[in-house]
């Protein structure tokens, strides 16, 4: 029961942390547990007593992975949301809740990147407006013997209206064949396998569409399958977790289908007055692209569209196949008391790309085969070392304290430490994240 009982409290530890903590931190969640856990596998909602949590909003869009867009003032994508727990019973390792609660506005990239700007149909160019409800709702519950199970629903909905690239919600033009819609669904489960292994399991569904033609909810080619999963032993030699996980996806939309698999393992450690974790990635993506373009603007704007084929239209796709994988690390410590600290942490991917292209006139996903059609190419790719994005190499951040109840934590501009601050132009912080506990 000890054992149990310290596996349990290290994951309700080292939770109440932020997307700012992990983008400044190795950039990566997999190998701890923190409050975006909830969004991988809502069952982790149960870890938390009541809580307020959001973010201000953050200044480098390409964090999803898209350019500046209409706005060069404010934050992107504030989002705020709570969690609220109803206590069932004072008895067991973990007392058996309910835990519910909701978020508005936080965007999900990995549904809305396969969104395309705009839809050609024929000879008509419509524009694809941006999902306005973006509505999350959680629903866990714990039992006596300390397991957990929950359920999570993600709503990204705007019919009617062009919107884009305004960011007023108030502005924009009225258009019938407008359309955008993302809806998906998850559940999970966390448990103890032994005294001192924890198991975290996720299954869902996603149902992606957009453009001016409606589908009815059960036609083919809509639906997204995704799992992913970990385990956490307790490794009393080095006073931590040994943590092994997988993720897997099917990711099909009209024109793109995307398989995803990742295996990984990882270790985190409790060090003096802070946290370290150290990861391995092994990663495969088979892709598979037709009438998708990839357009690049004068300004640097880059973004997708996509042409809806005709009934008799025929077409070659694009074949792409990636195989590599991901080291990572991150760590953050108490530098004053126990109210301020300091984190750092970065990744460095290898990947090795086959691809084919299938037609002259598109770009999309084989963009390295020069034009030249049915030839399959090879090469290395890397991830970005230094674009502001939450794939680049290096990440740096701070986090305040207050009591273990307000904890704000920012995200801190890469070359912070080089910028004179009394000349030049740019942000010190490029993300800002709470999460209060009551």
């Amino acid at each position: 029961m000890k054992n149990i009982s310290i596996c349990i409290l290290f994951l309700a530890t080292s939770l109440f942390a932020t997307q700012a903590r992990v983008e400044s931190m190795g950039k990566r969640p997999a190998f701890f547990v923190d409050d975006i856990a909830i969004f991988d596998n809502p069952a982790n909602a149960t870890f938390y007593s009541n809580a307020l949590m959001g973010e201000l909003g953050f200044y480098s869009q390409n964090s999803l992975g898209q350019k500046d867009i209409g706005n060069t003032k404010d934050p992107f994508a504030p989002w705020f949301g709570a969690l609220f727990k109803y206590g069932l019973s004072n008895k067991g390792m973990r007392d058996p809740q309910i835990t519910f609660g909701g978020a508005f506005g936080r965007e999900h990239y990995n549904f809305t990147r396969f969104v395309p700007r705009k839809v050609v149909v024929g000879s008509d160019t419509v524009a694809v407006p941006q999902t306005i409800t973006n509505f999350d709702a959680f629903l866990a519950g714990t039992m006596i013997d300390g397991s957990a199970i929950g359920a999570h629903v993600y709503v990204g909905v705007q019919d009617g209206k062009q919107d884009y690239p305004s960011a007023d919600p108030n502005q924009g033009i009225i258009a019938h064949n407008a359309h955008v819609s993302i809806l998906a669904m998850d559940y999970g489960a966390n448990f103890l396998v032994t005294n001192n292994t924890s198991v975290e399991l996720t299954m869902g569904v996603a149902r992606i569409q957009y453009g001016p033609s409606r589908k009815t909810f059960l036609d083919q080619g809509l639906f997204s399958f995704y799992s992913q999963g970990r385990a956490f032993l307790e490794v009393n030699a080095f006073g931590g977790h040994l943590i092994t996980g997988y993720k897997i996806a099917d990711m099909e939309i009209p024109g793109w289908e995307e398989k995803y698999y990742n295996l990984n393992t990882g270790l985190n450690i409790v060090i003096p007055r802070g946290f370290f974790w150290f990861g391995l990635d092994g990663v495969l993506i088979k892709e598979t692209v037709g009438t998708w373009d990839r357009v690049n603007e004068d300004n640097g704007d880059t973004y997708l569209i996509y042409r809806e084929p005709g009934s008799r239209e025929q077409y070659k796709s694009d074949k792409a196949e990636r195989v590599g994988g991901i080291v990572s690390f991150g760590i953050e410590r108490n530098i004053w008391k126990k109210w301020f600290t300091i984190r750092v942490g970065g990744q460095k991917s290898f990947i090795y790309n086959e691809c084919t292209r299938g037609s002259k006139e598109r770009e999309n996903i084989c963009q390295a085969s020069d034009a030249q059609v049915g030839k399959k190419v090879n090469f290395w790719s890397t991830n970005a070392y230094g674009d502001g994005t939450l794939d680049d190499h290096v990440g740096f951040g701070i986090g305040l304290n207050m009591d273990d109840k307000l904890k704000i934590d920012a995200a801190l501009a890469e070359d912070f430490i080089f910028r004179n601050p009394f000349r030049g132009s740019g942000r010190f912080v490029s993300r800002i994240s709470a999460i209060y506990t009551f």
